[in-house]
């Protein structure tokens, strides 16, 4: 990708050998140096020169490679797509995974004519909204080693007339809006498995291939024409698999390395009797890839990492028959695959091995940031199954080297992601002084990309980028578990949502286990988010949390899901602890209580982690220093800092900002003091029931004191509530209204939650992850919509 991230410009400034480099970020009111070494990290330094003054490039083109094999019974589809780009802004192709949308894309880009500045391709899978849109700022201008600040990155990109190609993009109906709004000239064609339901999207279903069609691409891959016995067979595999190009190649396989074209009742088993037809090296290259839970890897980590001088033979070879997946930036395996595979190995491949490559290669001085933001992917799955394989070390030396090249790649979410892994592999490992680079780096960061102000003291800034850090390292698992959930027959095309599924405490009121062993206790991850929760809404005590997350994630290598639910200081009275699975299996729970008797317990609440947006609305710092135990004196002497009052004398700002944001930040103050002590409540309850359950008390605990505490936290919410539905009716501006009425909508499920949970609480369970996820997104650009 030509985005111009780290190449040496004629002041030799950024030098991507040694890893060094200055990067000019910011807007016309504030801007900063991010100056970058290998040994020492970033720093952040007022800067004392002129705003870079980007030039938009003559001729902007970044395209993908033409594809090796023609387009096969899609000459209808071209042809629709090609009438709706060119009358309509913002076009979505979308199917079920392995239909063939990634090729369409790339021919389109390919052949049809570019828009009046140019065209860009851009390989979405994983990335955020703001990462995508830095990239695009990349091809179209000349401004090396500058980050504009959002606002005037939108200046630029809303002067560009493009046809811009997104690929694989998994931003929610939000982001993508924003993204679209921000080049408002350009036009934005893009694929995605699900169909979108943004406004005035052109949303165009990609279905499978015909049996005609169907019968020419097998005769092609079998290099031959079909026998009349033959066509027949075909047609009715085609009509099994849906016409599905990717699973017709394998069928095609199979004809040309077994006996025949196999019959319909052969298909559920015809993976693995594929894969056990295969080369070992072949299957070798599945199982690296396989353990990659989707990410990517090019022919120089396979060669390096198989010791082989010809993966890229061997890849282009799989590709052909359907067993792996290849984009501009490397090869995946599919799901499918890779679970069949990782069964047939029982094992993944060793993360030691994985680690040591990927560092290598990332201090190579031919490896540009470009080429390490373009994988951030793989190194976050590196990371990640280090420290799940008890290498934690191994994993923070990678995030450690792979940190400065990210950095000046200009793509600050996958940056954060990295140090949220990197941040937790380090404090796995018990490395204090890598705990101390990556907390340093995510403070750099926060100040880089405006987001200092939000506390002013250092030991709450210091608070604030540990839970930012344990957030970051959640949301990275949990893509993870969301691209190795696949269990289905059907191929799925590789997705990691972009920065942003982040898995929030559920809640439940459970009773004891009649047996040695529970049922496992986890709640889904959820899959299609596009940037995660920052939990700052309640100060507990750091070590009991580190140690709890840690063990959530190094007691199983790559466990199908990932238990957080506990992750708040009461983990220390739970009566649960997480058992030891293998790939295959779920991770579950064991109980220490008695088994006797159906006496009842809550589970770590976690109440105060249900809201996200605190931060966002800047009011995470008081809550802290409300709630501070035992606060040192420094930390009760040190001023808070509040919002700003918003400027409403421009024309371009709703006034009712200027009361709404105050009156929520007092709101959710209240609401945040309110459920930490709902909280602390489910402690003392907890310790009493398992004072019950071990025989040490002959009396059942009361509940009624955490019943009310939790219609306290209800009452709050009909507060926030309330506030919301009056700035909702004062309201000009659209775009606030937009985001107040998402706000409103997702408070009021967060109250159906927690009445739910008041009126039954031991058969409820409540999981407000999405609801804390929507709030902090409708916060987010609430703020943003407000000016501020």
């Amino acid at each position: 990708m030509s985005e111009n991230n780290g190449a040496p410009d004629d002041s030799g400034r950024i030098r991507a050998g040694d890893v060094s480099g200055t990067m000019v970020i910011g807007s016309h009111n504030t801007v900063s140096n991010l100056k970058i070494t290998a040994e020492s990290g970033s720093t952040v330094t007022v800067h004392g020169g002129p705003l870079p003054d980007p030039v938009k490039r003559p001729s902007i083109s970044q395209l993908p490679r033409s594809a090796a094999e023609p387009l096969i019974g899609r000459a209808r589809d071209v042809h629709v797509l090609q009438e709706a780009i060119e009358t309509r802004q913002l076009v979505q192709v979308w199917g079920e995974s392995g239909v063939g949308k990634s090729a369409l894309l790339r021919h389109l880009a390919c052949t049809m004519a570019r828009g009046p500045e140019g065209a860009a391709y851009i390989e979405a899978g994983g990335r955020t909204a703001d990462d995508i849109a830095q990239a695009i700022f990349d091809i179209s201008f000349d401004a090396p080693n500058y980050k504009p600040s959002l606002e005037v990155l939108k200046e630029h990109l809303k002067t560009l007339r493009l046809r811009i190609y997104l690929d694989d993009a998994g931003l929610d109906e939000k982001d993508l809006r924003r993204l679209v709004d921000m080049a408002e000239q350009s036009t934005f064609v893009f694929t995605s498995q699900q169909r979108s339901a943004v406004d005035g999207v052109r949303a165009i279903q990609l279905e499978g291939l015909s049996a005609s069609a169907a019968a020419e691409l097998v005769a092609a891959l079998l290099s031959r024409e079909l026998r009349p016995d033959e066509a027949p067979i075909v047609d009715a595999l085609c009509d099994a698999v849906d016409g599905n190009p990717l699973r017709l190649r394998r069928i095609a396989l199979s004809a040309a390395t077994g006996k025949g074209l196999p019959g319909i009742a052969d298909l559920p088993e015809l993976l693995p009797a594929l894969l056990n037809k295969l080369r070992p090296q072949e299957r070798d290259l599945l199982y690296l890839l396989g353990s990659l839970s989707g990410a990517e890897l090019v022919p120089r980590h396979l060669n390096d990492l198989l010791g082989r001088p010809d993966t890229d033979a061997l890849a282009e070879g799989l590709v052909r028959h359907g067993l792996l997946l290849a984009s501009e930036t490397g090869y995946s395996c599919p799901p499918d695959v890779a679970e069949c595979v990782l069964n047939i190995r029982k094992t993944e491949f060793p993360a030691d091995r994985l680690c040591r490559a990927l560092t290598a290669w990332v201090e190579a001085r031919d490896t540009t940031p470009d080429d390490v933001a373009a994988h951030f992917q793989a190194l976050d799955v590196a990371v990640l199954r280090a420290e799940q394989s008890g290498q934690a070390q191994l994993g923070a030396a990678l995030a450690r080297a792979a940190s400065p090249k990210l950095a000046l790649s200009r793509q600050f979410d996958a940056w954060g992601s990295l140090l949220g892994v990197g941040w937790a592999a380090a404090k796995s490992a018990g490395d204090k002084e890598g705990e101390g680079f990556f907390l340093r780096e995510a403070r750099t960061r926060r100040k880089a990309i405006g987001r200092v102000a939000q506390t002013t003291a250092l030991v709450l800034e210091a608070e604030v980028l540990w839970r930012e850090l344990t957030a970051l390292h959640a949301h990275s698992a949990a893509h993870q578990v969301a691209n190795a959930a696949s269990t289905s027959t059907s191929p799925v095309h590789p997705f990691t949502p972009t920065h942003g599924a982040v898995h929030t405490q559920a809640f439940t009121h459970p009773t004891a286990a009649t047996s040695a062993t529970s049922a496992p206790a986890h709640t889904t991850l959820p899959v299609h988010v596009a940037r995660p929760v920052v939990d700052l809404s309640h100060p507990s005590a750091q070590p009991h949390v580190a140690a709890h997350v840690t063990s959530a994630h190094s007691a199983a290598p790559i466990p199908q899901r990932i238990d957080l639910s506990a992750a708040h200081p009461s983990v220390a009275h739970s009566t649960h602890a997480v058992s030891t699975t293998t790939p295959a299996t779920s991770a579950g729970h064991t109980t220490a209580a008695g088994a006797a008797s159906a006496k009842v317990g809550i589970s770590a609440l976690a109440l105060a982690c249900t809201i996200g947006f605190a931060a966002v609305l800047g009011v995470g710092a008081m809550v802290y220093a409300n709630d501070q135990p035992n606060p040192s004196p420094a930390l009760a002497a040190s001023p808070v800092s509040t919002p700003s009052p918003i400027d409403n004398t421009s024309a371009t700002v709703d006034p009712v900002c200027a009361t709404v944001i105050p009156d929520l930040t007092s709101e959710i103050q209240r609401f945040s003091t309110d459920a930490a002590i709902a909280s602390d409540a489910v402690d003392s309850y907890n310790s009493a029931m398992a004072s019950y359950n071990s025989g040490d008390t002959s009396t059942a605990p009361d509940d009624s004191t955490l019943l009310s505490e939790v219609g306290t936290v209800i009452s709050d919410l009909n507060s926030v509530e309330s506030t919301l539905q009056g700035a909702i009716s004062q309201a000009h501006d659209s775009s606030v209204t937009s985001d107040l009425d998402d706000m409103l909508t997702a408070t009021q499920q967060l109250e159906s939650l927690y009445q739910s949970y008041e009126n039954d609480p031991k058969n409820s369970e409540v999981d407000p992850s999405s609801q804390a996820l929507a709030m902090n997104s409708a916060s987010d650009s609430l703020q943003t919509d407000c000016g501020e």
